[in-house]
């Protein structure tokens, strides 16, 4: 791809249609849960028609609308670049704790405010003024490019880009892509390795009595308790990328009175886990962990526990064409070498990858601001990440070379 075809297609990116979709976006609450998603669906699907992309809103499950939109290249099905992002968020809590309205979308000294600005309708708008550029600047496309805006990233849950790959291209006869760019937030780096999760739930069972009298019961709390700390004895890995094995309490209920000793408690806990650990190596220590505490204690008893979320780390070779590519782009932008980067979670991209997929990140916005008060981005990043994608676009859709 020549150098000049590239600025050329660059100066048609339209830099204020990228904020004003961004704010449009943000405006559009969409906690999830409860995981309304039509008015973004809407917005969004007529955004990529009006690009002249075929549309498909992928929906496994009533209201679980994923919106794709499809430009096809000459090269049939051969390539087929996905950029993608999801379209949920999270919560934004008390709005008094915000120094702007989190769905006000406001600018103020080069930022623009608001929940989801970072995770990651930022990213989204700049995917989708990054393919309006190209596909007004008319330059053949010998490779096709596919937008995907999936559900329920936030909650782990079946629907979004997991149901997509699995079913819902094949289902509309869509091709499967051959490489995919999430737009999550690292600003603007690469990102290629990914603890492994396990989201599991436990219940100790303990007797109840009464609370001036502790010693004629077993508190089910304090088993809990117990048995939390010797589950963080699992936790034994570390990574040059992904740093330490990580687990978190997130989650605990018991008891009904103050005065009286609890007989249920029930935990849920977020484990995250170092390559080359997996989720049912996991599984297992935390199993015979139980079975040891279980030995030396007769009065602990654990009534369930369940795994109700598993992925295993995932690590990208930063010596493919694909992370080439993604460089150079990264490089031709910010006039800098990217960092290859590791994360707490993959996000949609375990799914592509475990069907087979290569990809990794890039997008715009600082990964501690995410999920925060004052949730907020640069606007000159957003600029950039609408720059960078264009020349994904180009670089891996108009030129018929090695594949990603």
């Amino acid at each position: 791809m020549a150098g000049k075809l590239e600025e050329e297609v660059l100066k048609r990116i339209d830099t204020q249609g990228v904020m004003t979709l961004a704010q449009k976006l943000i405006h559009i609450q969409t906690f999830d849960p409860p995981s309304d998603y039509s008015g973004i669906a809407a917005r969004l699907q007529e955004t990529l028609e009006g690009l002249g992309m075929e549309t498909q809103v992928l929906e496994g499950s009533p209201g679980k609308k994923n919106v794709f939109g499809l430009r096809r290249g000459t090269g049939a099905e051969k390539k087929v670049f996905l950029l993608s992002g999801h379209t949920d968020v999270v919560p934004a809590g008390d709005r008094k704790n915000w120094s702007h309205d989190p769905f006000g979308a406001e600018i103020h000294d080069g930022w623009l405010w608001g929940r989801g600005s970072v995770d990651m309708k930022g990213a989204i708008a700049a995917q989708i003024f990054a393919a309006k550029a190209v596909i007004d600047s008319r330059v053949p496309l010998s490779g096709s490019f596919m937008l995907g805006y999936t559900v329920d990233d936030e909650t782990g849950g079946p629907w979004g880009m997991k149901y997509v790959v699995e079913k819902g291209l094949s289902s509309v006869k869509w091709p499967k892509p051959t490489a995919h760019v999430l737009g999550e937030p690292n600003d603007l780096n690469i990102s290629g390795s990914f603890k492994g999760r396990m989201w599991v739930r436990v219940s100790t069972s303990g007797k109840a009595a009464h609370g001036g009298q502790p010693d004629l019961g077993i508190n089910a709390i304090d088993q809990m308790v117990k048995l939390v700390e010797r589950f963080r004895t699992a936790l034994r890995r570390q990574h040059p990328l992904m740093g330490r094995d990580t687990l978190n309490l997130g989650i605990i209920a018991g008891g009904e009175k103050v005065n009286m000793v609890p007989d249920r408690c029930t935990s849920h806990l977020d484990l995250r886990m170092c390559a080359p650990g997996t989720a049912d190596e996991y599984e297992n220590s935390l199993r015979r962990l139980i079975e040891e505490l279980t030995k030396v204690d007769p009065k602990f008893a654990v009534a369930e526990f369940q795994v109700y979320e598993r992925r295993d780390p995932l690590e990208v070779d930063p010596s493919t064409p694909l992370i080439r590519t993604m460089t150079e782009c990264i490089q031709s932008v910010r006039e800098k070498e990217p960092q290859f980067l590791g994360y707490l979670s993959a996000g949609d991209l375990y799914h592509t990858m475990k069907n087979d997929i290569p990809g990794a990140w890039i997008g715009p916005g600082n990964p501690k601001l995410q999920h925060q008060v004052d949730e907020r981005i640069r606007v000159d990043e957003l600029i950039d990440a609408a720059k960078i994608y264009t020349l994904l676009i180009l670089h891996l859709c108009c030129r018929m070379g090695e594949d990603p």
